[in-house]
C-alpha cells in the first residue's frame, strides 16, 4: 500500500512539473479577453475568417475563426501588445495591433476586409478560355475582341499576340497572322520557337525571302526537333522551290540523323532537282538522282511501316 501511495505521489509530482513547464512555455496566457466582428465593405458579416492572435513579446498565441455572424472571441490572454491578423480567401489580409491589459475589458473590435484584386493570370486564363472557344466555333470577331481587350488591359503580356496569330491562321487571314508574329518578335526577338513558326508561315505564304532570312537568324543549337526544318522544306516543295527546300532538309538530317521523314523529303527533293537538271548537266543530274534513291532506300529501312513507305518503294521501282 505504501508503495502504491509513493507511486501516485511521484506521478502527481511529474504532472506538476509538466504543468509548470507548459505554463512557462505559454507565457502569453492570462486573464485578458479580445472579441470582434468582421464584415465586408458592404457591412455583410464574413464567416470563417481566420483570426490569428500573436504576442511578439512571448512568441506565442493562438487562432480562431469567425462564426456565421462574423463574430469571434478569445479569452485567457496575457497583457501586452497583440498582433491580430485576419485572413480569408478572396479578401485582402489585415493586421490590427491591440494593447491589452488583463483586468481591462476592451469593446468589440470592428474589422472590415476589402475584396482582393483579381489575379491577372486567372483573369487572362479565363478570358482566353472563352476566346478559344469562340475560335473553335469560328466566331472570329468575338474572339478577336476578347484578345484586343486583354492586350489593352495587359499590354505586357506579349504572348497574347501568339493567340491572335493562331486565330488568324485558322480564319485564313495569313497576312494578319504574320503581322502578329512580328509584333511578338519585336519584343521577344530571341524566342526560337516563334521564329520557326513565323519563318515557316512566311515561306508557306510565298514570302520565301523574308521567311528564310528569319530562319537563318536562328541559333541552330536551339532547334529541338527535325520536324521544324522538315516542315519548312515541305512548304518550299509545295511552292515548287526544291532548291530552296534542300538546305533545310539537309539541316534536319545533320542535326537529327535518326529522323526518317528528313530522308524521305530530301530524297524527293533530290529527284525533283535531278529532273530539272537533266537537260542542263547530265552528270550532276545523275548524282542527284543517285542521292535521292539512297535517301528513299534509307527511309524505307528506317520506317518500313510508315504510310509513305509504300510510295517510296514504288518510286524506287520506277527509278530502276
Amino acid at each position: 500500500m505504501v508503495k502504491r501511495y509513493l507511486a501516485v505521489a511521484a506521478a502527481l509530482a511529474v504532472l506538476v512539473i509538466l504543468a509548470g513547464g507548459s505554463a512557462w512555455a505559454q507565457g502569453w496566457r492570462g486573464q485578458g479577453r479580445l472579441s470582434g466582428k468582421v464584415a465586408d465593405e458592404a457591412g455583410q458579416p464574413l464567416a470563417n475568417v481566420k483570426v490569428k492572435l500573436f504576442l511578439p513579446a512571448e512568441n506565442g498565441g493562438l487562432e480562431t475563426k469567425t462564426n456565421k455572424k462574423g463574430e469571434w472571441a478569445v479569452a485567457g490572454l496575457g497583457r501586452g501588445n497583440w498582433d491580430v491578423d485576419f485572413t480569408l480567401d478572396g479578401y485582402e489580409p489585415r493586421r490590427v495591433s491591440v494593447a491589452l491589459q488583463e483586468m481591462e475589458r476592451l469593446p468589440m473590435m470592428e474589422t472590415v476586409l476589402k475584396k482582393a484584386a483579381p489575379d491577372p493570370n486567372e483573369v487572362i486564363a479565363e478570358e482566353l478560355k472563352t476566346a478559344n472557344a469562340f475560335v473553335g466555333e469560328r466566331k472570329f470577331a468575338e474572339a478577336q475582341k476578347i484578345y484586343a481587350d486583354l492586350l489593352s488591359k495587359f499590354p505586357q503580356v506579349v504572348q497574347l499576340h501568339i493567340q491572335i496569330a493562331r486565330a488568324y491562321h485558322i480564319e485564313g487571314k495569313h497576312d494578319l497572322e504574320i503581322a502578329e508574329f512580328k509584333k511578338y518578335l519585336a519584343q521577344k526577338p530571341d524566342d526560337v520557337q516563334v521564329k520557326l513558326l513565323a519563318g515557316s508561315e512566311m515561306i508557306s505564304q510565298g514570302n520565301a525571302d523574308e521567311g528564310k532570312a528569319l530562319l537563318a537568324s536562328i541559333d541552330e543549337s536551339q532547334v529541338q526537333e527535325a520536324a521544324i526544318y522538315v516542315n519548312v522544306g515541305i512548304n518550299l516543295l509545295n511552292q515548287n522551290k526544291a532548291a530552296d527546300a534542300m538546305p533545310f532538309l539537309e539541316k534536319a538530317i545533320n542535326r537529327f540523323p535518326d529522323s526518317p521523314d528528313a530522308y524521305y523529303y530530301r530524297g524527293i527533293t533530290s529527284i525533283q532537282l535531278s529532273t530539272a537538271k537533266a537537260g542542263e548537266n547530265k552528270e550532276e543530274a545523275d548524282k542527284l538522282l543517285a542521292a535521292g534513291k539512297a535517301d528513299l532506300e534509307k527511309f524505307v529501312a528506317m520506317a518500313p511501316t510508315a504510310p509513305e513507305a509504300e510510295l517510296a518503294k514504288k518510286m524506287l521501282e520506277q527509278l530502276k
